[in-house]
C-alpha cells in the first residue's frame, strides 16, 4: 500500500518533469540559432557552432565546433537538455557522436518556404513560447503571401542560379531556391533536375538563354564568378548587366530570414523587368 502511495505521488510529479521546456539548448546550424531567437527562446542557447553569426546576441554564444568537427567535451560541460540538429542536412558523424553521448536531441529539417513558420510554430509549443512564435509564424506567411499576390502577373524571366564556379554548381527543381523564384515569377533553368545541388557545364547554361544570373557567393566569390563568365563567352544576361547579386546567409540558410532574401530577389526581379522591358 504504502508503494502504490508512493507511486500515486511521484507520477504528477515525473509527467510534469516530463513537460518542462528545455531550459539549456545547443544548436548545430546557424539558421537553427535563428529559429530559436525568433521563435522567442534564444536566451536559452548555451551552445552553438562558430557559423552562428545572426542576431548579433549569437555572436556572444559559447562556440563548441563546427560543421566539420564537434568538440565532444565542450558539449558535455554546457550540460544541455536539448541538442538541436540539422535534419538530413547534419554530418553523418555529428549525429553519430550525439547519439553516442545520449543528449537529447531533436532534428529539425526544411526544404520548402512553409517549413520556416511549421518549424517556428514546433519550437514555440516545444519551448513554451507559443505567443512569440506564432505571431513570427503568421506575420512569415502574411508577407509571403503577399509577395506571392504581387508577382503572380509578372513577366517570367529565366534565371540561372550559380551556387559555385569549379566546378560550375546550380539549384535543383527541388531546392527552396526554385520555389523562390516562383514567388517572384521566375523560373530557375534546371528546375527539372531532382537533386537539390546539380553541377552543369557552361555550355549546357549558354544553351538555355538565362535571362538573368543570380549569383550567391561572398562579394570576393562573386566578383571572381564574373570574371570567369566573361573570360569565355558569357551568356547575354551577363551582356546585358542583368546580374543579381545575393546575399547567401539570405537565401542559403533555411532560417526566418529567408522571407527577407525572397523579398530582395523579387525586388531585383522587378526593376531588371523594368530596365529591360
Amino acid at each position: 500500500m504504502r508503494r502504490t502511495l508512493c507511486l500515486l505521488v511521484l507520477l504528477p510529479l515525473l509527467a510534469r518533469a516530463a513537460t518542462v521546456a528545455p531550459q539549456r539548448i545547443v544548436t548545430l546550424a546557424p539558421h537553427l540559432t535563428e529559429l530559436v531567437f525568433a521563435a522567442g527562446a534564444g536566451d536559452r542557447i548555451v551552445g552553438t557552432l562558430d557559423t552562428s553569426d545572426y542576431p548579433a546576441a549569437a555572436r556572444r554564444i559559447p562556440r563548441i565546433g563546427d560543421v566539420q568537427h564537434i568538440d565532444a567535451e565542450r558539449l558535455l560541460a554546457l550540460q544541455p537538455d536539448l541538442v538541436l540538429e540539422w535534419g538530413d542536412g547534419q554530418p553523418a558523424s555529428e549525429h553519430a557522436l550525439i547519439t553516442r553521448l545520449h543528449v537529447s536531441s531533436l532534428a529539425l529539417e526544411q526544404h520548402a518556404l512553409e517549413d520556416v513558420p511549421a518549424s517556428l510554430e514546433r519550437l514555440g509549443r516545444l519551448f513554451g513560447t507559443a505567443p512569440i512564435a506564432d505571431a513570427e509564424a503568421a506575420r512569415w506567411r502574411r508577407e509571403l503571401a503577399a509577395l506571392r499576390n504581387r508577382y503572380s502577373g509578372a513577366r517570367h524571366l529565366r534565371v540561372f542560379w550559380q551556387v559555385w564556379s569549379a566546378p560550375l554548381f546550380t539549384l535543383g527543381g527541388h531546392h527552396v531556391a526554385t520555389e523562390m523564384l516562383q514567388v517572384c515569377g521566375a523560373d530557375n533553368i534546371f528546375a527539372e533536375q531532382t537533386l537539390s545541388a546539380v553541377a552543369v557545364d557552361e555550355e549546357a547554361v549558354l544553351a538555355r538563354h538565362p535571362d538573368v544570373l543570380v549569383l550567391t557567393g561572398t562579394v570576393a566569390e562573386n566578383a571572381d564568378w564574373l570574371r570567369r563568365w566573361n573570360a569565355r563567352v558569357p551568356p547575354v544576361a551577363l551582356r546585358t548587366g542583368a546580374v543579381i547579386a545575393l546575399d547567401p546567409d539570405l537565401v542559403n540558410r533555411m532560417g526566418p530570414r529567408l522571407l527577407q532574401g525572397t523579398q530582395l530577389l523579387c525586388e531585383r526581379l522587378a526593376a531588371l523587368r523594368v530596365a529591360h522591358p
